[in-house]
């Protein structure tokens, strides 16, 4: 760890959160998949709620969201390790759940399955982007996952390839619509100076700079492909990138998006070394 990470970020950039007009959500599959692959209702429905008052507060949102692998792992009575099975069957699960929870709220909202060729391949990207744009100009929630039917293979996590997790898809989206603020929510409260489980850790409120060279402690579970050293490594993209600001926080807890928006001091916030 590097001095230069710890160093404190002025209370006036969180308040800069207030002004955030492009905003990417990601949502891990431990916010509200449960350890069996059932669906925390509650965690779900309130989470929705929040993005709809984000959207109807006139902001931009994206939603890249994770947890079809367990729903569908779940809905099969199958292991979550058939990742392209899982994820057919529960990403039409996931998304009508999606759908029905903006539409009662009045929130339209999308599907985009993408791949890495979305990223790499010039023309997928501009479509890819120009559907981003006038979805969210129409003031729909495009809710986006990976394409794991066609992306899955056992070397997922090969160097070729530019994402195999929701984190670093989420930077790429953030960076492709020219996001302001970066959310990743997962099921601890942001990063610790120690595994969260240890009676000694402290939570970090801020990082600036050398995000690349944090090192932290964690556990990923069997529903998981991201931890917390993925998150970092994908909010380094986005920060590097497009010079945004992120926060890693705790799904589960009530309103903590309006929170962040409301320049609270919410999970950890990073940001470019130039922001301090």
């Amino acid at each position: 760890m590097t001095d230069s990470v710890m160093e404190p970020i002025s209370m006036n950039f969180r308040e800069q959160l207030k002004r955030a007009r492009t905003i990417v959500v990601k949502v891990g599959t431990r916010v509200f998949v449960q350890p069996d692959g059932s669906v925390a209702a509650d965690v779900l429905n309130g989470l929705v709620k929040s993005i709809a008052t984000l959207r109807l507060s006139g902001r931009k949102v994206l939603l890249v969201s994770s947890g079809a692998v367990g729903i569908g792992a779940n809905h099969l009575k199958i292991s979550p390790g058939m990742v392209s099975v899982c994820a057919a069957a529960g990403q039409s699960v996931l998304t009508s759940i999606y759908q029905n929870g903006f539409a009662a709220l009045e929130v339209a909202a999308a599907q985009l399955l993408v791949t890495d060729d979305d990223f790499t391949d010039t023309e997928r990207h501009e479509r890819l982007c120009s559907t981003l744009q006038h979805l969210t100009r129409l003031g729909v929630v495009p809710i986006i996952n990976e394409n794991h039917v066609a992306t899955h293979a056992e070397d997922a996590h090969s160097v070729g390839r530019i994402f195999s997790e929701n984190d670093m898809l989420a930077s790429l989206v953030a960076t492709a619509v020219g996001a302001d603020l970066l959310v990743l929510l997962t099921d601890v409260d942001g990063v610790y100076d120690d595994h969260p489980n240890h009676a000694n850790a402290s939570l970090i409120p801020e990082i600036t700079g050398g995000v690349r060279d944090f090192e932290v402690a964690e556990q990923i579970g069997e529903l998981s492909r991201g931890g917390i050293k993925a998150k970092l490594k994908a909010v380094a993209h986005a920060v590097e990138t497009n010079r945004l600001v992120a926060v890693i926080a705790n799904g589960r807890t009530p309103d903590v998006l309006e929170n962040i928006v409301r320049g609270q001091q919410v999970g950890t916030l990073i940001a470019p070394a130039e922001a301090q």
